[in-house]
């Protein structure tokens, strides 16, 4: 008898930090495939970014796998991270 496992998608983790209020969210934004549609998905998720002009870009794809913003009007952090 074989065994299989099931397929275990990539996740795309948004979390939400808010120093003043001293909150912390976290929610799956979005599960993918593979590796190549985890990079598309970031790119595509800093192209939105930094679009709006309400969003200052901390570091992106191209520095780690992960991306960052802050809100410049509420300072809150938007982190976004793959995790398998």
């Amino acid at each position: 008898m074989e065994l299989t496992l099931p397929e275990r998608r990539i996740r795309i983790i948004k979390s939400t930090e808010d120093k003043q209020l001293g909150t912390f969210s976290e929610e799956v934004f979005k599960e993918c495939n593979d590796n190549k549609d985890v990079i598309e998905s970031f790119y595509e998720i800093e192209r939105a970014f930094k679009a709006n002009p309400n969003y200052e870009l901390l570091h992106g794809a191209r520095e780690r796998l992960s991306i960052s913003f802050r809100d410049i009007n509420s300072l809150q952090e938007i982190r976004f991270v793959a995790e398998d």
